[in-house]
């Protein structure tokens, strides 16, 4: 006798009438009809619809702001990004760069959308789409994070012990990505449609285990953050170049509370609520990660062609004044807006 699968859904009904739909499902597949199979019946009431067609307009909404913010903050910063980045020699931080920067439009539109609007899609196909997307995903973000590392190793001048010991967490915080994304996208579920006009993929079931994704971050975040608050206070004390203060330490780390709290709020929303609102706020999570590390790269390499440097980093592109005695590259006490 053949095993059945019970699984509960909400199926929206596009109709303000009450509606009775028969759902057969056996391990997924389309069996004819057997004396051992089950047929299970839903009635779903208007506010059940409405509830289904409010959770689908809502993910679509959020997915699209994502996409218009990232497009919205390509065309703003185009042209310090053609000075600045495209214009520039190839090298290890231009890889990087490039690679944060427009790998959001694969896995934050490209991939995205598929899932949410695909009208011809088998939940084969579903599972694909979402497995690359989250494999993208995690591979931004820690592009994004390698980049900030190594400007937070660059105001330690370079110190070997803390190069060591950084490139020891990211590894440990890439293996605990790696591994929990992949249990999540081991464990995701996809059914077919429900109705002929539904659109996107129908998640059945997804593990509750991918909050952990965000907790690693928001801990190597929260190292990251101390790393720049230590030297940024001793360099406002000793004083130094204005303009690189602003850029490097408050600048950098306003970001860094910008993406703790945003992290903070990712797991709060995984644990509070259901799997179904699980990709809702991630996705203007990633784009907004990797916004502001474009951000802070194409500010530095502004602040460097503004001025004169003594020193220039040539793996992270940071310019350090070392000569902080000068009077002309005093610090004044009060910052310039």
């Amino acid at each position: 006798m053949d095993t059945w699968q019970c699984l509960q859904f909400l199926i929206p009904v596009p109709t303000s009438s009450d509606k009775l739909y028969h759902v057969k499902v056996l391990n997924g597949t389309h069996s004819p009809p057997s004396r051992s199979r089950f047929r299970i019946t839903l009635r779903l009431r208007h506010g059940d619809a409405r509830s289904a067609h409010k959770l689908c307009g809502c993910k679509t909404t959020c997915y699209v702001a994502a996409a218009m913010l990232l497009v919205y903050d390509c065309s703003l910063t185009l042209g310090m990004e053609i000075e600045f980045m495209w214009s520039s020699p190839w090298g290890f931080m231009k890889v990087l760069y490039m690679l944060q920067r427009y790998l959001p439009f694969c896995d934050s539109i490209f991939f995205c959308l598929t899932h949410q609007l695909a009208i011809n899609i088998d939940p084969y196909g579903c599972h694909i789409v979402e497995t690359i997307r989250g494999g993208l995903m995690v591979f931004g973000m820690i592009l994004s994070e390698v980049i900030l590392s190594l400007r937070a190793w660059a105001v330690w001048k370079r110190d070997l012990r803390l190069g060591v010991s950084l490139i020891s967490l990211i590894t440990l915080t890439t293996m605990a990505e790696i591994y929990v994304t992949r249990i999540f996208l081991r464990d995701l579920q996809f059914s077919t449609k429900p109705y002929p006009e539904f659109v996107g993929c129908f998640l059945t079931s997804a593990n509750h285990i991918v909050y952990l994704d965000w907790v690693v971050l928001m801990i190597y975040e929260a190292v990251i953050l101390v790393l720049m608050i230590i030297p940024g206070i001793a360099s406002y004390r000793r004083g130094g170049n204005v303009d690189l203060y602003h850029v490097i330490y408050r600048d950098g780390i306003i970001m860094y509370i910008y993406l703790f709290a945003l992290s903070i709020v990712n797991v709060v929303f995984m644990c509070a609520l259901s799997t179904n609102y699980f990709a809702v706020i991630s996705n203007v999570e990633r784009v907004l990660h990797s916004l502001l590390t474009s951000r802070v790269v194409l500010h530095i390499r502004e602040c460097i062609k503004r001025q004169q440097p003594s020193y220039t980093d040539g793996l992270t592109d940071l310019h350090v004044d070392l000569d902080a005695s000068k009077p002309e590259n005093r610090f004044r006490k009060r910052w310039r807006a």
